[in-house]
Protein backbone atom coordinates (compact mmCIF):
# COMPACT_ATOMS: atom_id res chain seq x y z
CA UNK A 1 0.00 0.00 0.00
CA UNK A 2 3.15 2.07 0.63
CA UNK A 3 4.25 1.59 -2.75
CA UNK A 4 1.24 2.67 -4.51
CA UNK A 5 0.89 5.64 -1.72
CA UNK A 6 3.99 6.68 -3.05
CA UNK A 7 3.34 6.18 -6.83
CA UNK A 8 0.46 8.33 -6.63
CA UNK A 9 2.43 11.14 -5.59
CA UNK A 10 4.90 11.18 -7.23
CA UNK A 11 2.28 10.91 -10.23
CA UNK A 12 0.22 14.19 -8.54
CA UNK A 13 3.56 15.76 -8.41
CA UNK A 14 4.65 14.71 -11.94
CA UNK A 15 1.33 15.97 -13.78
CA UNK A 16 1.07 19.37 -11.77
CA UNK A 17 4.06 20.48 -11.66
CA UNK A 18 5.52 22.60 -14.60
CA UNK A 19 8.87 24.48 -15.59
CA UNK A 20 11.41 21.56 -14.97
CA UNK A 21 13.70 21.15 -12.00
CA UNK A 22 13.43 24.57 -9.88
CA UNK A 23 9.67 24.89 -10.44
CA UNK A 24 8.90 21.26 -8.86
CA UNK A 25 11.10 21.76 -5.62
CA UNK A 26 7.85 23.61 -3.85
CA UNK A 27 5.51 21.11 -4.60
CA UNK A 28 7.62 17.93 -3.64
CA UNK A 29 8.48 19.40 -0.47
CA UNK A 30 4.61 20.24 0.36
CA UNK A 31 4.11 16.62 -0.45
CA UNK A 32 7.24 14.55 1.42
CA UNK A 33 8.13 16.70 3.79
CA UNK A 34 4.79 18.96 5.09
CA UNK A 35 2.11 16.50 4.06
CA UNK A 36 3.29 13.06 4.28
CA UNK A 37 6.33 13.69 6.62
CA UNK A 38 8.56 10.91 4.48
CA UNK A 39 11.59 13.04 5.54
CA UNK A 40 12.69 16.27 7.29
CA UNK A 41 13.23 20.19 5.94
CA UNK A 42 16.80 19.56 6.67
CA UNK A 43 16.88 16.17 4.57
CA UNK A 44 15.01 17.82 2.00
CA UNK A 45 17.37 20.22 1.24
CA UNK A 46 20.04 18.09 1.27
CA UNK A 47 18.23 15.80 -1.47
CA UNK A 48 17.93 19.10 -3.70
CA UNK A 49 21.69 19.36 -3.20
CA UNK A 50 22.53 16.28 -4.23
CA UNK A 51 20.52 16.01 -6.97
CA UNK A 52 22.12 19.01 -8.35
CA UNK A 53 25.31 17.08 -8.26
CA UNK A 54 23.96 14.24 -9.47
CA UNK A 55 23.19 13.62 -13.49
CA UNK A 56 19.75 13.59 -14.33
CA UNK A 57 17.05 15.81 -13.85
CA UNK A 58 16.44 17.28 -10.18
CA UNK A 59 12.72 16.01 -9.61
CA UNK A 60 13.78 12.17 -10.78
CA UNK A 61 17.30 12.21 -8.49
CA UNK A 62 14.76 13.22 -5.87
CA UNK A 63 12.06 10.88 -5.93
CA UNK A 64 14.46 8.10 -6.57
CA UNK A 65 15.97 8.59 -3.25
CA UNK A 66 13.17 9.62 -1.28
CA UNK A 67 11.71 6.22 -2.85
CA UNK A 68 14.48 4.51 -1.48
CA UNK A 69 14.46 5.98 1.85
CA UNK A 70 10.98 4.94 2.27
CA UNK A 71 10.69 2.28 0.02
CA UNK A 72 13.98 0.51 -0.59
CA UNK A 73 14.56 -0.76 -4.29
CA UNK A 74 11.17 -0.64 -5.04
CA UNK A 75 10.06 2.70 -3.58
CA UNK A 76 12.76 4.34 -5.57
CA UNK A 77 10.99 2.44 -8.52
CA UNK A 78 7.84 3.56 -7.79
CA UNK A 79 8.51 7.31 -6.94
CA UNK A 80 10.79 7.57 -10.02
CA UNK A 81 7.81 6.01 -12.62
CA UNK A 82 5.39 7.97 -10.80
CA UNK A 83 6.94 11.21 -11.73
CA UNK A 84 7.83 10.67 -14.97
CA UNK A 85 4.37 8.95 -16.12
CA UNK A 86 2.02 11.93 -16.43
CA UNK A 87 5.00 13.69 -18.30
CA UNK A 88 5.06 10.79 -20.82
CA UNK A 89 1.37 11.13 -21.33
CA UNK A 90 0.98 14.18 -21.22
CA UNK A 91 4.34 14.97 -23.36
CA UNK A 92 2.36 12.60 -26.41
CA UNK A 93 -0.89 14.25 -25.84
CA UNK A 94 0.38 17.85 -26.43
CA UNK A 95 3.04 16.86 -29.06
CA UNK A 96 -0.29 15.65 -31.32
CA UNK A 97 -2.04 18.38 -30.50
CA UNK A 98 0.80 21.37 -30.81
CA UNK A 99 1.25 19.89 -34.53
CA UNK A 100 -2.44 20.49 -35.20
CA UNK A 101 -2.96 23.19 -33.48
CA UNK A 102 0.42 25.00 -33.24
CA UNK A 103 -0.28 27.51 -35.93
CA UNK A 104 -3.42 28.95 -34.22
CA UNK A 105 -3.03 32.54 -32.42
CA UNK A 106 -4.98 31.61 -28.72
CA UNK A 107 -3.12 28.57 -28.94
CA UNK A 108 0.45 30.28 -28.81
CA UNK A 109 -1.34 32.27 -26.11
CA UNK A 110 -1.43 29.26 -23.82
CA UNK A 111 1.88 28.54 -23.94
CA UNK A 112 2.84 32.21 -22.84
CA UNK A 113 0.34 32.06 -19.88
CA UNK A 114 2.79 29.07 -19.18
CA UNK A 115 5.51 30.96 -18.31
CA UNK A 116 4.18 32.97 -15.49
CA UNK A 117 2.95 29.71 -14.14
CA UNK A 118 6.79 28.60 -14.05
CA UNK A 119 8.35 31.91 -13.01
CA UNK A 120 5.54 31.87 -9.52
CA UNK A 121 6.67 28.40 -8.96
CA UNK A 122 10.03 28.65 -8.92
CA UNK A 123 9.55 31.90 -6.94
CA UNK A 124 7.72 29.56 -4.68
CA UNK A 125 10.86 27.04 -4.22
CA UNK A 126 12.99 29.89 -3.52
CA UNK A 127 11.37 31.00 -0.92
CA UNK A 128 10.96 27.50 0.91
CA UNK A 129 14.23 26.47 0.11
CA UNK A 130 15.88 29.81 1.33
CA UNK A 131 14.13 29.50 4.87
CA UNK A 132 16.48 25.96 5.21
CA UNK A 133 19.37 26.81 3.10
CA UNK A 134 20.42 29.96 4.25
CA UNK A 135 20.61 29.01 8.74
CA UNK A 136 22.63 31.93 9.39
CA UNK A 137 24.41 35.35 7.90
CA UNK A 138 26.98 33.34 6.80
CA UNK A 139 25.62 31.08 4.07
CA UNK A 140 24.07 34.58 2.69
CA UNK A 141 27.38 35.81 2.31
CA UNK A 142 28.93 32.60 0.60
CA UNK A 143 25.44 32.42 -1.67
CA UNK A 144 26.24 36.03 -2.76
CA UNK A 145 29.50 35.82 -3.27
CA UNK A 146 29.11 32.81 -5.55
CA UNK A 147 26.46 34.07 -7.82
CA UNK A 148 28.63 37.46 -8.01
CA UNK A 149 31.22 34.97 -9.16
CA UNK A 150 29.73 33.12 -11.84
CA UNK A 151 27.69 35.89 -13.11
CA UNK A 152 30.97 38.45 -13.46
CA UNK A 153 33.52 35.78 -14.49
CA UNK A 154 31.29 33.31 -15.93
CA UNK A 155 32.84 30.78 -13.82
CA UNK A 156 32.20 27.19 -14.23
CA UNK A 157 29.50 25.89 -11.20
CA UNK A 158 32.18 23.40 -10.63
CA UNK A 159 34.71 25.21 -9.72
CA UNK A 160 32.41 27.50 -7.74
CA UNK A 161 30.78 24.07 -5.90
CA UNK A 162 34.04 22.79 -4.85
CA UNK A 163 35.17 26.71 -3.69
CA UNK A 164 32.40 27.34 -1.52
CA UNK A 165 32.84 23.70 0.06
CA UNK A 166 36.10 24.55 0.69
CA UNK A 167 35.24 28.04 2.28
CA UNK A 168 32.24 26.23 4.26
CA UNK A 169 34.95 23.66 5.72
CA UNK A 170 37.35 26.35 6.56
CA UNK A 171 35.31 29.32 7.86
CA UNK A 172 32.00 27.81 8.18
Amino acid sequence: MMLLSMFLTFCKIGLFSFGGGYAILAMIQQEVVTKNAWITSSEFADIVAISQMTPGPIAINAATFIGYRQGGILGSVACTLGVIFPSIILMIAITLTYIKLSKLPWFQNIFQKLRFVTLGLIAAAMILIGKTAFPDFFSIIIFVAALFVSWRWKTNPIYILLGTAVIGMILG
